[in-house]
C-alpha cells in the first residue's frame, strides 16, 4: 500500500494501490463460491428426496412402576418392544412392578427398539427365629443379622431374670426384611412384700409364707428369750422388704427346739 499527496489539497489523501485491491476481489470471490457450495451439498444431502429421510425418532416411555403385562402393552403402542431381562427384591415396590428400565424414559430410540426392563420381586421375606431362652443381647445379634430391629418390653416370669420368654411376631411367622419384632423379655419373678412375721406361731409362718411365693429361710432358736416358745421375735428381710416369689424368709423363735416341736405337737393333737 502507498500514499500520495495530493497538491492543492488540505490534507493527505489514503490510496490502495492495484495489488491490494485485486487481492481483496479474490478473496471475496472465493468467499461466494464456498458458500454456493455449501448450499448445493446441503440441497443434496440433507434436503433430498422424501425416500431417503432418516427413520423418525420415538420418545421412549417411562415405565417404572407399570406391571409387565402394561409395560409390554405401552412399549408395542410406542412402536418398541419390551423384554424382562432380570427381578430382583425392592423394599418398597410391589411384585411384578418395573424398577428399572434401558433405555431409560424420555431418551430417543428408532422403532422397534427392545426396552430391557427389571422387576420386582416385592420385599425380601425371613422367618422369625426362635430365640426364647437367649439373653436380651444375644437374641437381637440374632434377628440383627436376619435384617430384622427388635424392640422390648418385659414382664414378671419364673424364668432367668433378662432372658427371651418369647416374641412377638412368633417364631416361624415370615416378615420382610426390615420389619421389628418384640422381644418378650423376663423382669424375673414378681415382687413381693415381706410381711409382719412378729408374734406369729412358727407353723403359721410357714403356711402365710407359702401363701404369697416365699419360702421360709433359716429358723434360729433363743431359748433365753422371754416370749412364748415358738413365736417369732425377729425376721429378715424386715416387714415391708421387696422379694422376689421364691425368696426366702428367715426367722428368730422364742424357745428351743425341743420346747417348740412339744408345743407344735400338742397343739396338733388338740
Amino acid at each position: 500500500m502507498s500514499f500520495e499527496r495530493r497538491k492543492g489539497l488540505g490534507g493527505p489523501e489514503l490510496k490502495m494501490d492495484r495489488t491490494t485491491t485485486r487481492r481483496g476481489l479474490i478473496s471475496l470471490a472465493a468467499g461466494a463460491v464456498a458458500l454456493v457450495a455449501g448450499y448445493l451439498i446441503a440441497a443434496t444431502v440433507v434436503f433430498s428426496s422424501p425416500d431417503r429421510t432418516p427413520e423418525a425418532l420415538i420418545v421412549v416411555p417411562d415405565l417404572i412402576g407399570e406391571s409387565a403385562e402394561r409395560a409390554g402393552e405401552g412399549t408395542e403402542a410406542a412402536g418398541l418392544t419390551f423384554r424382562v431381562t432380570g427381578e430382583i427384591h425392592h423394599p418398597d415396590e410391589p411384585m411384578g412392578s418395573v424398577i428399572a428400565q434401558l433405555p431409560l424414559p424420555g431418551q430417543f430410540a428408532l422403532p422397534e427398539t427392545e426396552i430391557q426392563a427389571t422387576l420386582s420381586l416385592g420385599p425380601e421375606r425371613v422367618a422369625v427365629p426362635d430365640v426364647t431362652g437367649l439373653s436380651e443381647s444375644q437374641a437381637a445379634l440374632v434377628l440383627g443379622r436376619l435384617g430384622l430391629s427388635t424392640s422390648t418390653s418385659t414382664t414378671a416370669s419364673q424364668q432367668r431374670k433378662g432372658e427371651v420368654i418369647r416374641t412377638e411376631p412368633e417364631a416361624g411367622e415370615m416378615l420382610p426384611v426390615a420389619s421389628e419384632v418384640q422381644l418378650v423379655v423376663s423382669e424375673g419373678r414378681e415382687v413381693v412384700a415381706v410381711p409382719d412375721l412378729e408374734g406369729r406361731h412358727l407353723d403359721d409362718v410357714e403356711v402365710l409364707l407359702a401363701r404369697l411365693g416365699l419360702l421360709i429361710g433359716t429358723v434360729t432358736f433363743e431359748p433365753a428369750s422371754l416370749g412364748a416358745p415358738g413365736r417369732v421375735i425377729g425376721q429378715s428381710p424386715p416387714p415391708g422388704f421387696g422379694l422376689r416369689e421364691g425368696g426366702e424368709v428367715s426367722v428368730r423363735v422364742a424357745g428351743s427346739p425341743t420346747d417348740v416341736i412339744e408345743m407344735i405337737q400338742g397343739g396338733r393333737e388338740n
